[in-house]
């Protein structure tokens, strides 16, 4: 009986499949979709689209100011014309590192190549800034500033190894092309 019941069935809903109605796909619709804000040439640790702007070695945000960095921190900016930048770059000489090795070793990358050495054995907030030659960056592009410390501070399996703190970095107008 059961077995009827479900060929009758089975035969009802085929015979409800046939139509006249032509059937058509629906129609194309637009979804609008989150687009992130374009990549800058500057980015502020603060800001809200900042961490579109790492590759590798930030950490999270602190004080709502400032992160962490790792032995290498790897930033992409966008930049359209390479003329007249220089790379500026706010940023601490934490205590902690330097008492680990002093003094602190920072070298720049610019899209691989070794830019600049820069040494500090104080601890303290620094402000950076440098004229770039137009030959390291690219127009219309990404560039990918590396920068790295000599001696992180290890993590001794209490978290990941620290760098240096960064508030600020990447390329503006030089001094007096503003």
């Amino acid at each position: 009986m059961l077995l009827r019941c479900s060929l009758g069935l089975a035969l009802v809903l085929l015979s409800a499949c046939n139509s006249d109605v032509a059937v058509s796909p629906p129609a194309e619709q637009r979804t609008l979709l989150y687009q992130p804000q374009a990549l800058g040439s500057f980015v502020r640790m603060n800001q809200t689209n900042a961490e579109q702007h790492f590759v590798s070695g930030i950490y999270t945000l602190e004080a709502n100011a400032w992160r962490w960095t790792g032995g290498q921190a790897v930033l992409r900016l966008y930049l359209k014309e390479t003329a007249g930048l220089q790379y500026a770059m706010k940023f601490a000489a934490p205590r902690e590192v330097l008492a680990h090795h002093s003094p602190m070793h920072i070298r720049i990358r610019l899209n691989g190549q070794p830019w600049e050495e820069l040494r500090y054995d104080k601890d303290g907030i620094y402000d950076f800034a440098k004229p770039v030659p137009a030959g390291l960056l690219k127009p219309q592009a990404e560039n990918l500033v590396t920068i790295e410390i000599a001696e992180p501070l290890p993590s001794n399996g209490r978290g990941p190894e620290l760098g240096f703190i960064l508030v600020e970095a990447g390329f503006q107008p030089a001094a007096g092309d503003a």
